[in-house]
């Protein structure tokens, strides 16, 4: 074909054509996976079938007896908001916990067929990459460049507070792709590439989705994307101001087909909700210095400031700016700790006394300030220059932070409990009992029969009860703190640490009333327990790394 006047042809071997975006969200995914594996998740990669995950506490082992009994439940018909099978003889009400339902359903299949320990520990490790994946997309909606939006993924992926939350097993919370897909579908809605009806339905299932993976998230979505909505009106041109409108009208009602979607949930909560809540005090807030620790976070925030004085012009700019600064100051709580130190009640304490958000934990809002300063560094990184050095620092700065972040997600601290910094993944030093593993349970337990485990492994009994899929009842289990003990056992039974003639009669009654028919002690921690049950003269029996003593 002969070439048309007053064009030109470019030599073959300078044309080149950016992937296509499937292709660059394919590559994005998988360096994530690849870096965050590699870095840090290659020991939970290689035990999937062990618990590992912060095994001194309560909460993984919960969520992982949360994986089998999603589809225990629904399988037998059962309520899944109510248990009878732990905190026997009244069982526990579920409704008022974090199950994390939606990524137990989701996970189903793999449960099924490999078991809940497999299942949680996938499910956990994927957490982080995914995130990461989901706020590539929307970055790469919002700049329309693959290597800012693949730097954004980075910071929302792999930030301190998410490694920290994936490290000790914290499913509610470090299961947040949710998010950044929420801001991905507003982004299409804006380009027109996903039509309104299409825009609120997907709206509505992602947020009703978050719903039950964790509805304080979805609270503060809720809160959080108002205020967002009304910065952006504020900030905005004029012309610009009916489409805001019309998305935040759109946005409403995909809320209220989420609580629809929700309701089933929502109303028994809310129709069984406790007369009593322990409270927690003081909620765990942001402290300052984790803005600045480790170190790639000062980064982080110089590339925020920079934005915010060389591109304040842009409106963008500002409706990231002043929400990244909004909802830090809402994550320091009602009191202003520097160094894990309290400093005096910030002038906007009083908002944490208000019904809905007393018993929320302030520090949890980093998660969305993360997303912000994910979506301020894409756009930090994509703002053009025609001035090469000013270009080149602009990378440069991005890259050290960068590089910080990957460096910090590879040393690690081990079983470090401090929120901002990150522990290293490895495996418990007591594995599993033979007597479960071997399946010699069945042979000295009943089907159905109620029993007490007594270990310091984190909530054992709800672990082996769903290790055996719910073939033993069990009296006592850590729920949250709100209704349980962290020690996960009966009062009664957690007496008997300092027995006198008194309490061995509490836990005898005790025992009688709750049918218990079994007492199984770990034996790596059978100290001091063998003794305080021989001394009642309860019958023993030693098998598979537990003692089993008969009430």
């Amino acid at each position: 074909m002969p070439e048309r006047a007053g064009t030109r042809l470019l030599p073959a071997r300078v044309v080149m054509r950016a992937p296509h975006p499937v292709l660059q969200g394919l590559l994005a995914l998988a360096v994530y996976l690849a870096v965050f594996i590699i870095c840090y998740g290659a020991p939970l990669l290689s035990h999937l079938d062990v618990p590992m995950l912060a095994q001194a506490y309560p909460d993984p082992n919960y969520y992982i007896w949360s994986w089998q009994w999603w589809p225990y439940a629904i399988s037998h018909g059962l309520n899944p908001l109510y248990s009878a099978q732990i905190g026997a003889p009244a069982g526990y009400n579920l409704a008022w916990t974090t199950p994390t339902a939606a990524a137990g359903v989701l996970f189903c299949p793999v449960t099924e067929l490999f078991g809940p320990i497999v299942s949680f520990n996938l499910a956990v490790l994927l957490a982080a990459p995914i995130s990461a994946w989901a706020a590539f997309l929307a970055a790469q909606r919002l700049t329309g460049r693959f290597g800012p939006a693949l730097a954004a993924g980075a910071v929302y992926g792999s930030s301190w507070y998410e490694v920290h939350e994936v490290s000790v097993g914290q499913a509610n919370v470090c299961i947040v792709m949710l998010l950044p897909l929420m801001v991905y579908l507003a982004l299409l809605w804006r380009d027109g590439e996903l039509r309104s009806p299409a825009f609120v339905a997907l709206l509505a299932v992602a947020m009703a989705a978050e719903f039950y993976v964790f509805n304080e998230t979805f609270f503060w979505t809720t809160v959080l994307w108002a205020a967002l909505l009304l910065i952006g009106f504020v900030v905005a041109r004029p012309a610009q101001r009916p489409d805001i409108i019309r998305l935040a009208k759109l946005a409403g009602l995909a809320w209220v087909v989420s609580v629809v979607l929700a309701s089933p949930y929502l109303v028994y909560m809310l129709r069984h909700a406790p007369a009593t809540f322990a409270k927690v005090q003081p909620p765990p807030s942001l402290d300052l210095r984790d803005l600045v620790t480790p170190w790639p976070g000062i980064v982080l925030l110089v590339i925020a400031l920079a934005l915010a004085v060389f591109a304040w012009a842009s409106r963008l700019t500002r409706l990231l700016v002043i929400g990244f600064v909004l909802i830090v100051a809402l994550a320091l709580g009602p009191v202003l700790v520097i160094d894990g130190r309290a400093r005096g009640q910030v002038p906007w304490e009083l908002l944490w006394h208000l019904p809905f958000v007393v018993d929320s934990w302030p520090v949890r809002l980093i998660t969305f300030a993360n997303l912000l300063l994910a979506m301020i560094v894409a756009r930090w990184l994509a703002t053009p220059d025609r001035n090469r050095l000013l270009l080149a620092s602009r990378w440069i700065l991005g890259l050290v932070a960068i590089a910080g972040i990957v460096g910090h997600l590879a040393a690690g601290s081990p079983d470090s409990a401090i929120p901002h910094t990150t522990a290293t993944i490895r495996p418990t030093q007591a594995p599993l009992p033979t007597f479960f593993t071997s399946g010699e349970y069945r042979d000295y337990l009943r089907p159905g029969e109620t029993v007490v485990v007594v270990s310091d492994r984190g909530n054992a009994g709800l672990l082996f009860q769903a290790y055996t899929d719910f073939y033993m009842r069990l009296s006592g289990g850590y729920i949250n703190l709100a209704f349980t003990n962290p020690s996960a056992l009966p009062a009664p039974v957690e007496a008997l640490q300092h027995p006198t003639p008194a309490r061995e009669r509490q836990f005898l009654t005790y025992a009688r009333q709750a049918g218990v028919g079994a007492i199984i002690v770990e034996r790596a921690w059978e100290a001091p327990w063998m003794n305080i049950f021989s001394q009642m003269r309860l019958e023993s029996t030693p098998v598979g790394g537990v003692i089993i003593y008969r009430t």
